[in-house]
């Protein structure tokens, strides 16, 4: 598990099709990588791997959805990428622990939420509290796309569950974008060597 993880771990398009998913993916052992599945990494090697991974830094966002009673729940995520402009789509890796991960599944739609430099506090509190105190009002609204979303973000991506699959100990989501809300700012919280870092464009080195 990366650093970050470990910090944390406190606590519908019209081809979606749920119920395709495998429930007893999300339980039991991981599936083994493909690489190799019959060899155990050496703990030196996954130690090395953890202490390179400190060195990837990488942006705060708050991945957002609704359980079946409504109710918010949420993880937060460093890894999440952009995967394609056509069509429009995101990538998440979530832990198969994860309390948030059955809830984003079985509702179909998520946020992603870019969390802004500053908001190191809000989220410390978010990474504290259990998953029914997490989504204080004053810090959340409820989009008419039926997630949560962060009302500090520097920007929101609204996604639908497209397809998931599972290597080892996560499952990999593909969000197909739904639509999307953005503020002037640019600068960004960022985590690198288990810590919260501040960055800003004009902040950018600039290289002869």
């Amino acid at each position: 598990m990366c650093p970050f993880a470990a910090f944390f771990q406190r606590e519908a398009g019209p081809s979606l099709r749920l119920f395709d998913f495998p429930r007893k993916m999300l339980t039991g052992a991981p599936a083994p990588c493909p690489a190799d599945p019959e060899e155990e990494p050496a703990l030196s090697q996954v130690e090395d791997f953890r202490h390179a991974l400190r060195r990837l830094g990488a942006a705060v966002t708050i991945v957002a959805t609704l359980d079946r009673d409504g109710r918010p729940r949420g993880l937060m995520m460093t890894a999440v990428m952009s995967l394609s402009f056509e069509p429009p789509s995101m990538l998440l890796a979530i832990n198969r622990s994860a309390s948030a991960l059955p809830a984003l599944l079985e509702h179909g739609r998520f946020s992603i939420n870019l969390i802004g430099a500053g908001e190191e506090e809000a989220c410390r509190n978010f990474a504290a509290a259990d998953s029914e105190s997490r989504f204080q009002a004053d810090h959340w609204e409820e989009h008419p796309d039926r997630v949560p979303i962060y009302r500090n973000a520097t920007a929101t991506i609204i996604c639908d569950v497209g397809d998931v699959q599972t290597f080892g100990t996560h499952a990999i989501v593909r969000g197909l974008v739904r639509s999307t809300r953005y503020t002037h700012s640019t600068d960004c919280l960022v985590y690198l060597d288990g810590r919260f870092c501040r960055t800003a464009a004009g902040d950018a080195l600039q290289l002869p």
